[in-house]
């Protein structure tokens, strides 16, 4: 696999993780590494269809050293306080947001295990863009 492109829907979810799964094991990333992109595709493909319009366009590819991952969606936008830390002298990669909120927990868990998580949002929708480093 050069580089993947998929349009999806709710039914897709699965057919994205085994993209990303086939992707990884393709470029040499294996173990917890692999399994920390197929996450970040499950949890970036699982926010458009929840949050996004239910339909979206997904892209994988390797670029130079990481491989990337691309999601965008043409829902409303995110709403500036999902991609807000929630305390800014703390990183977020490290601060969980609090038990009880609702939303923002995808985004973390992205910004937890990829090495780089770009998000452009407003009314026309919201891509997200994902890399993770071979070693």
């Amino acid at each position: 696999m050069d580089a993947f492109a998929m349009d999806f829907t709710e039914g897709d979810l699965a057919r994205a993780r085994h993209a990303a799964y086939r992707l990884a094991d393709e470029h040499g990333l294996r173990g917890e590494r692999a399994a920390d992109l197929v996450i970040v595709v499950n949890e970036a493909v699982a926010n458009v269809l929840l949050h996004g319009g239910g339909h979206g366009r997904l892209r994988l590819w390797r670029e130079g050293v990481s491989l990337l991952c691309e999601v965008r969606d043409s829902g409303p936008g995110l709403p500036s306080h999902y991609l807000a830390k929630t305390d800014p002298k703390t990183d977020p990669k490290t601060d969980p947001p609090v038990p009880a909120t609702r939303g923002h927990w995808g985004i973390w868990m992205m910004r937890r295990l990829a090495d780089r998580v770009a998000i452009t949002t407003g009314p026309d929708g919201t891509a997200v863009r994902i890399a993770i480093k071979i070693p």
